[in-house]
């Protein structure tokens, strides 16, 4: 099975920061292709535990304050929309 994902990702200091809002899971990266390839990786790795724990019931988004901090946290930060595709197991 595949699942879609959205991701956010935004400069922060000298990193760019990623967050999939469907899995509430956070990653970063020197450049936007490693920090995207970086949050596309922490996501499967969590799906994978999720799974493994028999835990996905437990598998909530991102709620709204911690978005809007990750948001408007950074004073002249820009963000890039993502949608990524998983291969769930």
């Amino acid at each position: 099975m595949t699942c879609a994902y959205t991701g956010i990702i935004k400069k922060s200091g000298d990193f760019y920061v990623g967050l999939c809002l469907e899995l509430n899971v956070a990653s970063q990266g020197d450049t936007i292709e490693e920090a995207t390839r970086m949050l596309q990786e922490a996501c499967q790795e969590y799906l994978s535990f999720v799974k493994e724990e028999g835990i996905e019931d437990e598998i909530k988004p991102v709620s709204l304050d911690p978005l809007r901090e990750f948001l408007i946290g950074d004073e002249g930060s820009s963000h890039s929309n993502i949608r990524f595709v998983i291969n769930r197991i």
